[in-house]
């Protein structure tokens, strides 16, 4: 992008971060498959595209399919990467807001019994024995 021409594909225009960062990605994996000693076309069979897809792949073109893409990171063992990418414990602001979402105390629920209950339980209570208490307790 250095001409100063905006990027399109069939979605629309292509931010010029968003292409960076898909340029970058497929000089990464363009990168993993030569230290890899695996030719291009090998990769591409491997994937399941054309040695044409894959030199428009590890050449940053935003109109690559994502299975594309996936396949890609799939073959050089990165599968992983993508896989946790929006994963929300790696995500700062979706943790920062649970953090503060977060009880501060946490107290017991309090019984609240009818009216009915508390006859029912007086009655009860009247027909059992109490149960007599320790006569020492230690600390």
């Amino acid at each position: 992008m250095s001409n100063g021409e905006i990027k399109t594909t069939k979605g629309g225009v292509v931010h010029p971060r968003v292409e960076r960062a898909i340029v970058k990605i497929g000089k990464d994996i363009s990168h993993a498959r030569r230290v890899r000693r695996i030719a291009a076309e090998d990769f591409a069979a491997r994937i399941g595209i054309s040695r044409a897809t894959l030199h428009r792949l590890e050449n940053g073109d935003p109109g690559i399919s994502f299975n594309t893409m996936a396949m890609a990171l799939h073959a050089i063992g990165r599968l992983d990467a993508l896989a946790d990418i929006a994963d929300p414990s790696h995500d700062h602001v979706t943790m920062m807001q649970m953090r503060e979402q977060a009880p501060r105390r946490i107290s017991k629920p309090r019984a609240t019994p009818s009216v009915a209950d508390d006859t029912d339980d007086q009655e009860e209570a009247q027909h059992q024995p109490r149960p007599t208490p320790p006569k020492f307790q230690g600390f």
